[in-house]
């Protein structure tokens, strides 16, 4: 089912319940837009339709979307309109003046001296580096962008590159720097379901990957392989398949909609393990407790054992652990390496054991005495069929059964594949019946209650986003906004991802023992697990018509919805009764659905409305087979398309550290998604036909598809470096050197562009937020100009020759005359100077010239005096 993740991503805040929901809103992203006009679709502008939807500031702020939603901006085929919406005596800056002569040796040295102290004196005492934003821009999102782990890469590869300005002061400082990030990594402190995620691990693996080059000490560099991997594996994980999901939604997905079939179900080894502290995070996860009957207890594994290695992986912590074994499944072979104190070393495997609870799907009342009452089935009952509502059971495997506590004990030791006998009382009469039922496998399940996507603090456990609903398990139970959940049943959570992952292994209609901590208190209660909504294929492409309405924009022919009476065009009005006047109640109702269940659809078609009922049929999720993987890496979980720019910036990480640290089985793990997210990038080159068909990489797939913004050649001089060396690098599609210089001739003509919009804070229609792309000037920003003469820069080493000491000049020049007065670049209030510094000092540090030498004595140097290490410069 194709449908656009914006959608979700308009609505905001991560639920895990809706990250397990139906397959309706994981799919591929377009921008809002009028849609076009043909004989074959329907009109989304018809008079008959209900008035455009006006949108709250709050609605509008729940997206970093939000500017996008507003209909009457204009056409975003023209860039040169919209005008009045720029800050306040803003103009465009002319073109940066580079004929004069090269700075001197000394004055660019001493612009990276004070550069290098002014970023070594903003490094916190535990090594990172930490951005305190104070702009009106998408705070939240910003803050995100550049938290600790980001700007810690950033900062300390821009050291590590100017090493030779002061080696007895930078060295420590990235040396504290990178055991920063391993610790963070070790502790599971980089959470994959934020936005900006990518960069937190693309920048963090560019800077260790650099540390490992420049150290001798074999220890260290293993330890910086250990971690690396696990980033790559983190990074990896992030990324989309062909537009659409990432690909561990994808196997989510499969496993979801297998879960029914005779298939294995989930499985532990039975023990309980110490969560990791500031103090116990390495060395092994150690076992506090071992569960009564389990494997772990048949094969005298005990307490304060250590394991330290699971299916063949090293085994740092409970996280470690804990992230595998939600995979595991009953009747695997698992092998495990133990420390004992005191004994030997050993590893041996263990079968699991098939431990998943079975299902009959009943919704019953306590009824008067007689038994338990039968008032509904859930989805996928296997009793639907043989039992009906209102019938009185009384009987169970023989057992007599008056009270409904009495069943649900009986129902708990049920096993999937059982074969249960029930004797229920029916209709007036009391008729006696029976039934054989063959007991599924229980559906996942959930407690439903939010979790805050950012958790900044170093404690284990999720934080609580919000009221739980008083009639949920969670609401019931009483848990409360901001709670720190710390266990779920014998399992403690160590933070979003493996909550994430955890979330699979609940089964539904099993009570669990939920601890939190409120208030620096403890506090614990008993929750019933309920079914999850599954995933359901309705075979209809979905989209946003220019009022911001749901609509069918395809029914696929042959398909449920096909079946049901869909048709191109119609118009979302209700589901089950709930109105849907715009998109945003539409996802609440639609991600409210699941498989197996009747619903009902009120569908605006032409002037009329037209009702369609129909049962939702299970969707089912298979490898792609032949199709060719496209994807890359995104900025926002949501986002269902991955920008060129983000892509590129994690390819070259990934190779870098591919060829040069030696991590055994690397090569082969990232063969396939290498070329899948250089796939990616090549469909997104288009050629300008405005600017003489000039080659160009569109942001993301939704410009290219549609026709919209992003086009314009000018407008992509901040990613196309990028994109064209990381395809070189990867030696596919014909790219080549000689490619790879035609695009950079291409930034030096269109270079002006980037000055264009350097100064530029941001960009503020009147209600619809801010952002830092200049609609008015092709979607440049002030941040493109450090990114694009770094990779131009990076790109023309890769050609060297004559185009890299054109581009040497080039960006040597631009780079002094655009450096503040206090020594910084691009003190952007949203991302602040430290982003802008670092970036400055990345390009210096990739330039050549006599600069990069002669620093001398460190201790004679300018660091803390308040002296300026060259004269006063004009303000830029």
């Amino acid at each position: 089912m194709k449908l656009t993740w914006l959608l979700s991503l308009i609505v905001g805040g991560l639920l895990i319940f809706s990250a397990s929901t139906n397959d309706a809103g994981r799919h591929k992203a377009e921008q809002p837009a009028p849609e076009p006009q043909s004989a074959k679709t329907f009109d989304p502008a018809m008079p008959e339709l209900p008035d455009v939807p006006e949108f709250s500031h709050e609605q509008l702020d729940s997206s970093p979307l939000g500017i996008l939603l507003d209909v009457n901006r204009g056409g975003s085929i023209d860039p040169m309109q919209a005008r009045g919406t720029l800050p306040t005596g803003w103009k465009p800056d002319p073109p940066l003046n580079l004929s004069g002569p090269m700075p001197s040796d000394e004055e660019v040295r001493g612009a990276i001296v004070k550069a290098v102290n002014y970023v070594l004196d903003q490094q916190n005492e535990n090594g990172s580096w930490d951005v305190v934003l104070s702009g009106t821009l998408m705070s939240e999102t910003a803050d995100q962008a550049v938290d600790a782990i980001a700007a810690t890469g950033l900062a300390g590869y821009a050291m590590r590159r100017h090493i030779k300005v002061d080696p007895e002061r930078i060295g420590p400082a990235c040396k504290r720097a990178a055991q920063f990030v391993i610790d963070r990594v070790y502790r599971g402190k980089l959470p994959l379901n934020v936005w900006y995620a990518n960069w937190r691990y693309t920048l963090g693996l560019k800077f260790l990957h650099q540390e490992y080059m420049n150290t001798e000490d074999e220890d260290f560099r293993n330890e910086l392989r250990a971690v690396c991997r696990r980033m790559v594996q983190g990074l990896l994980r992030l990324q989309l398949s062909n537009s659409e999901a990432p690909m561990l939604e994808r196997k989510r997905r499969k496993r979801i909609s297998s879960r029914f079939k005779n298939t294995a179900m989930p499985s532990s080894l039975g023990v309980v393990l110490t969560p990791p502290t500031d103090e116990d995070y390495r060395g092994g996860a150690k076992i506090m407790r071992i569960l009564p009957g389990s494997v772990a207890e048949q094969h005298g594994l005990k307490v304060g054992d250590r394991i330290v290695e699971a299916e063949g992986l090293r085994v740092e912590n409970a996280l470690d652990y804990y992230m595998q074994e939600v995979e595991w499944l009953g009747g695997q072979k698992v092998s495990i390496s133990v420390r004992r104190e005191g004994a030997k070393d050993f590893k041996k495997d263990y079968q699991l054991a098939q431990v998943w609870p079975g299902y009959l799907g009943l919704k019953l009342n306590p009824g008067i005495g007689e038994g338990p009452v039968v008032e509904g089935f859930m989805p996928f009952s296997p009793c639907k069929g043989e039992l009906e509502i209102g019938d009185v059971i009384y009987e169970v495997d023989g057992n007599e059964i008056t009270k409904i506590e009495e069943f649900r004990a009986v129902e708990n030791k049920i096993e999937p594949g059982d074969k249960i006998r029930l004797k229920v009382l029916r209709g007036e009469k009391a008729r006696k019946k029976s039934a054989s039922i063959e007991a599924a496998g229980a559906p996942e399940g959930w407690f439903y209650f939010g979790i805050k996507e950012e958790d900044k603090g170093d404690g284990n456990g999720v934080v609580v986003d919000g009221d739980p609903r008083p009639d949920s398990p969670a609401g019931l139970a009483g848990l409360k906004d901001g709670d720190r959940v710390t266990w779920i049943g014998d399992t403690p959570i160590l933070g979003l991802d493996h909550l994430y992952d955890f979330a699979g292994t609940v089964a539904a209609g099993k009570p669990y023992l939920v601890k939190w901590v409120r208030d620096g208190a403890e506090m614990e209660a008993e929750m019933v697990a309920r079914p999850i909504p599954q995933p359901f294929d309705l075979a209809l492409r979905i989209t946003i018509n220019n009022r911001f309405q749901a609509f069918v924009r395809e029914v696929v022919k042959g398909g449920a919805g096909d079946k049901a009476g869909f048709k191109n065009g119609d118009v979302f009005n209700a589901i089950n009764g709930t109105p849907t006047p715009s998109v945003f109640e539409w996802q609440d109702a639609w991600f409210d659905l699941t498989a197996g269940e009747e619903a009902t659809f009120l569908m605006q078609r032409g002037g009329k409305e037209v009702e369609i009922k129909l049962e939702l049929p299970k969707a089912v999720f298979t490898e792609n087979g032949d199709e060719t993987e496209e994807g890359g890496w995104a900025y926002y979980p949501e986002m269902g398309e991955s920008p060129t720019f983000s892509t590129a910036a994690a390819m070259l990480a990934l190779m870098d550290v591919e060829h040069d640290m030696d991590i055994k089985g690397l090569g082969r793990v990232l063969k396939d998604p290498l070329k899948s997210a250089a796939s990616l990038i090549n469909t997104m080159r288009i050629e300008d036909k405005q600017n003489g068909g000039l080659e160009s990489y569109v942001y993301r797939g939704g410009s290219k598809d549609m026709g919209q913004i992003g086009m314009d050649v000018k407008g992509c001089q901040g990613r196309n470096a990028i994109c064209e060396l990381a395809l070189v690098r990867m030696g596919m599609f014909r790219r080549s050197k000689s490619t790879l210089k035609k695009i950079i001739d291409q930034w030096t003509k269109y270079r002006g562009e980037l000055d264009a919009v350097r100064r530029m804070e941001y960009y503020n229609p009147p209600g619809k937020g801010g952002s830092p792309h200049n609609f008015d000037r092709n979607f440049n920003a002030a941040y493109y100009w450090l990114f694009g003469h770094y990779h131009t820069l990076l790109a023309a080493k890769e050609c060297g020759g004559k185009t890299f000491e054109t581009i040497n000049e080039i960006c040597t020049k631009a780079i002094m005359l655009t450096r503040h007065d206090d020594g910084t670049w691009l003190g952007h209030p949203s991302f602040g100077p430290l982003c802008g510094t670092c970036l400055g000092l990345w390009i210096l540090g990739e330039t050549e010239g006599g600069w990069r030498d002669g620093y001398g004595d460190p201790l004679t140097q300018q660091k803390k005096d308040g002296e300026k290490a060259n004269p006063e410069t004009p303000e830029k």
